[in-house]
């Protein structure tokens, strides 16, 4: 018995370190941040199925920064719709889908930098995007097991 507990640490250290990191299990999202303050009434995503993780955002977000807006698989580009009182800005983000096979995962969606033409089309005043993998390379961290960054999206209305 005094064996047996130092036996199944073992056993539980190298099954997780094994794991592989498949990436994000659900609808990808790209991260928007304001760099001054915003107050946005309203976030609109064409033709995306709900509205309602958008909605949840406003509601319990800062007015700066409304963390994951969900991009579209269906095509390499996004568009939303801000609404802040008068105001209606329009961006739409171009995207490159990438669906690969991932050993230990099967095929895995990612996206990334659209390999030619423009990365977006906005109606604020600045607007910067970093492309990043969703799908990180390797074995799952033992600690601390995060996606990638992914998509990220800096705005100055």
């Amino acid at each position: 018995m005094k064996h047996l507990l130092p036996v199944i640490l073992i056993l539980s250290g190298i099954v997780v370190q094994s794991c592989v990191d498949c990436g994000p299990q659900a609808e990808l999202s790209a991260r928007i941040r304001f760099n001054e303050l915003y107050e946005l009434d309203s976030i609109y995503a064409l033709n995306a199925v709900s509205q309602e993780p958008i909605t949840r955002q406003l509601t319990d977000g800062t007015p700066r920064q409304v963390d994951e807006l969900p991009i579209s698989l269906l095509s390499d580009t996004t568009t939303y719709i801000f609404r802040s009182g008068q105001r209606i800005d329009t961006l739409s983000i171009y995207y490159q889908r990438i669906f690969r096979y991932k050993g230990g995962c099967g095929f895995v969606t990612d996206a990334g930098e659209p390999a030619t033409g423009r990365h977006y089309y906005s109606t604020f005043s600045k607007t910067e995007i970093d492309y990043n993998t969703y799908v990180r390379p390797g074995q799952q961290p033992w600690f601390g097991s995060n996606p990638g960054s992914g998509i990220s999206i800096y705005i100055l209305p």
